[in-house]
């Protein structure tokens, strides 16, 4: 109690300031239609000032939720655009509607190393999730690799920057297949291979995904054709490509869960047996 009185007659001249500014601006303001206006609009100056800074602080505590929310639905958006992304290639009478088997889950990016010759990812998501090796995973503009080991919590990915890493790929206006292959230097910089001479394929075409294997489906961009020449000795094209999204700068990404990937594989095994 003492601290108290000794603090207010410390202060008792800015304290005596500022009761009696309080009282002389409340005669005022009933008094002054003017000076009223003046205050209020002072008032709701700095009122709306203050409501502003709190609502950022606020906002800049609920952006984890925020996020949350979007990639949730992000996820969503994705599934239906793999799900609908049919290529008008084949007769009328082959494009039926069919099951798509795959299926998405979203993962936040820990580690992305891309200055090696052999790159790999680490994702925040493990078998206690739902992921296993072989499966396929993409960002929103594009392939980022496909997973080779997982623990409980966390998964091992390997980058599409990495050189023993082929994709199955085509363009949008040809059905002829390649690989696309990372030769090192620039994360966008790539090479397609296996494309014969007599495919039907130009400068600047779309790169998608081949549908050959059971890590994509058919029809997710991943780039387009920067340069290409006929290489008459062996019959193939030597096709340089660029990747639409930069594999080095994702942060969230989706792993496909192809449904059917077991029985695939058994039936491929036993062809090969």
């Amino acid at each position: 109690m003492q601290r108290i009185l000794n603090a207010l007659l410390q202060f008792r001249n800015p304290i005596l300031y500022f009761f009696l500014l309080t009282i002389s601006l409340s005669i005022t303001n009933n008094r002054s239609a003017f000076h009223e206006y003046t205050l209020e609009k002072y008032g709701f100056y700095f009122s709306s000032k203050l409501y502003a800074f709190q609502y950022s602080i606020s906002n800049y505590f609920n952006l984890g939720t925020v996020n949350r929310q979007l990639l949730e639905e992000n996820e969503k958006l994705k599934a239906v655009e793999l799900e609908i992304n049919k290529l008008p290639l084949y007769p009328g009478a082959l494009i039926k509607p069919q099951r798509f088997p795959y299926k998405l889950k979203k993962a936040t990016v820990l580690k992305n190393s891309f200055q090696n010759q052999r790159n790999f990812i680490l994702i925040n998501q493990g078998s206690s999730h739902g992921i296993r090796p072989e499966m396929g995973v993409i960002s929103n503009n594009g392939i980022v690799g496909i997973v080779h080991s997982v623990s409980k919590n966390y998964a091992n990915v390997i980058s599409i920057l990495h050189q023993d890493l082929k994709i199955n790929v085509r363009t949008t206006k040809s059905p002829a297949f390649g690989s696309l292959v990372w030769k090192g230097g620039s994360p966008l910089e790539f090479k397609i291979e296996d494309i014969v001479t007599n495919a039907n394929i130009h400068v600047g075409d779309t790169i998608i995904t081949g549908g050959m294997s059971f890590y994509f489906p058919l029809g997710i961009p991943i780039g387009h054709i920067t340069h290409l020449e006929k290489n008459e000795e062996n019959g193939y094209f030597s096709i340089d490509a660029q990747l639409f999204n930069d594999p080095s700068q994702v942060y969230y990404v989706y792993v496909l869960e192809n449904q059917d990937f077991e029985e695939l594989e058994s039936l491929q095994k036993n062809i090969v047996q």
